[in-house]
């Protein structure tokens, strides 16, 4: 069972070194690899049978039928070796061998587990695949974790042991968003879907399990958030189990009310919320993991706890999803308490503007003009605006402190989720290096991300009005909303170091994914945690990347 352990911050920066048996020269970096104490936290043993289940690991052959040879993960094959090559035995007698989403059980092979599954888990040779544009070895993993967690789940075990895979992280996050369950509302005689203990067995790497379990139990916080009906998630509720969630952390939380919005003349964020009685907030979260001098990296996540489009009133069908409008809000909140229980040497800042989008009497009226704190007009367009008011005024707030990065979370637009489905969120920006951290954090957490245009045309768009500066939509009210709030809201940055992911095509599980279960999916939570990790221990390529560049600038 899983044991909160201490994270070491080492001043000396350690690179991970791509598996050797992946044979890709396109695979992007590897996973940042913090010092983690390991001394106690874990356990790799047991002693008795106590309805204990084992996963483990198996490579298919597509000459299987001719050879006959059963390639196992390094811990399966150790586990034949004990108990005298039964598993290969059995393996051979029960058929072809399990591929990607297939496992074969058998019971009483050891004393210690009462059953034991053995997962297929693809091709051996698998790693980045630029098509997929995700690690499909990681991907593999979770998949077969997650399948072989939610069948022993079924029948009630006490205890998982899950091994390594060779990628303990991946393995651990299979297995944690597996087993999540979504019933902390029900009465505890209720609770019906039992949440076993999972052990890692085998081979332990300390440091990676735990940067995988505390991914996952972020997303799946992520996901608690999401999931709580919007009556009870208030703007004033989302602030209070951020407190409760971040109290015994290093996270100063400070809550900003409707007064002191209304002393910054943040007007545009108030006229976002005002046909609500639910009053608004700015959610402020620091964390200082290294000297405070340094510029810290702004997480902004949209926080409309529920989205009804105001006067412009979205329809039934629109409406089911939106308790999860907070998406980004539940993302940013979720990020921090993976990076204050890692002790990421890292100095963050989160931004969150809470409030509700309803069509009460005082409630914005299309085309309304609001001034914003930067002193820009913005014209409020005909239709049920997405929260893009909120977040101008928040990202200008964020400019005071001087941030390296800037990246925004927002359930923008459905045109992303016409595209891609429910597999893929859109990001803008024009900060190549940003761009590159975050798809290397992307593939490696398997949430893909797909660069989508900030061209000039849109900037024009939003400006060309006689009657204010800006506008939430084009003048020409075309379908391309995401890239018109885009276009809005890079008004009010500084400089090209933001980034804005839409998040819409993402914000629910349709019960494909199998390592998660259908509902609200959290994501991209542990690219977030993964993308900061990558900026507190950058691996060895992006150092010297770094230094060649500082040299020919000198």
């Amino acid at each position: 069972m899983f044991l909160r352990s201490r994270v070491v911050n080492s001043n000396l920066l350690k690179s991970v070194l791509v598996n050797c048996r992946r044979h890709y020269n396109e695979c992007p970096v590897n996973s940042w690899n913090p010092d983690i104490d390991s001394a106690g936290g874990f356990s790799c043993t047991g002693s008795v049978n106590d309805g204990s289940a084992l996963i483990l690991g198996v490579y298919p052959d597509e000459n299987y039928a001719i050879t006959q040879t059963i390639c196992l993960t390094k811990a399966a094959a150790l586990f034949n070796h004990n108990i005298h090559g039964k598993l290969v035995e059995l393996l051979k007698a029960s058929g072809p061998l399990p591929n990607i989403g297939e496992f074969r059980v058998f019971p009483k092979l050891d004393a210690m587990f009462s059953l034991v599954a053995v997962v297929g888990l693809g091709d051996n040779n698998i790693g980045y695949v630029k098509k997929e544009q995700r690690d499909e070895a990681k991907e593999n993993i979770r998949k077969a974790v997650g399948i072989a967690c939610r069948y022993f789940q079924g029948l009630e075990v006490n205890k998982i042991f899950v091994e390594g895979f060779e990628d303990p992280e991946s393995a651990a996050e299979g297995a944690f968003l597996s087993l999540w369950e979504n019933q902390h509302l029900r009465a505890p005689d209720k609770q019906n879907v039992k949440i076993p203990d999972v052990v890692m067995y085998g081979d332990c790497d300390w440091k990676k399990w735990r940067i995988g379990v505390e991914k996952a139990e972020a997303q799946n916080f992520a996901r608690k958030l999401m999931e709580t009906p919007a009556n009870l998630m208030t703007p004033r509720a989302f602030a209070y189990n951020v407190v409760q969630a971040l109290c015994k952390t290093s996270v100063n939380v400070t809550l900003r009310g409707e007064t002191w919005l209304k002393e910054h003349n943040m007007n545009a964020f108030l006229a976002n919320t005002k046909g609500s009685p639910q009053p608004p907030f700015l959610l402020e979260m620091t964390y200082n993991g290294c000297d405070p001098a340094i510029p810290p990296i702004i997480l902004v996540g949209k926080g409309i706890t529920f989205n009804s489009g105001g006067l412009c009133l979205k329809s039934c069908k629109e409406m089911k999803h939106m308790r999860g409008d907070m998406q980004g809000a539940a993302v940013v909140v979720a990020t921090f308490k993976a990076l204050a229980n890692l002790g990421l040497p890292i100095n963050v800042r989160g931004l969150i503007p809470l409030g509700e989008n309803m069509p009460g009497g005082t409630a914005a009226r299309p085309r309304d003009i609001v001034k914003s704190t930067s002193g820009k007009s913005i014209l409020i367009s005909p239709r049920d605006f997405n929260g893009s008011l909120m977040l101008a005024d928040t990202l200008c707030y964020a400019q005071q402190f001087k941030p390296k990065y800037v990246v925004t979370l927002a359930t923008l637009s459905k045109e992303v989720q016409t595209a891609f489905d429910l597999t893929t969120s859109g990001i803008y920006t024009q900060n190549e290096k940003l761009w590159q951290l975050l798809k290397t954090s992307s593939v490696h957490s398997g949430d893909r991300l797909w660069k989508l245009p900030m061209w000039n045309m849109y900037e024009r768009e939003v400006k060309d009005f006689t009657c204010a500066d800006l506008s939430i939509l084009s003048k020409y009210f075309r379908r391309g909303i995401s890239a018109t709030t885009t276009a809005l809201l890079n008004q009010f940055v500084c400089k090209p170091n933001w980034a804005l992911i839409d998040t819409y095509g993402t914000l629910f599980e349709d019960g494909r994914t199998s390592y998660i279960k259908k509902g609200m999916s959290g994501r991209p939570t542990r690219t977030m945690v993964e993308f900061l990790g990558q900026l507190a221990y950058p691996p060895r390529e992006m150092l010297e990347q770094s230094g060649s560049n500082e040299e020919e600038g000198s």
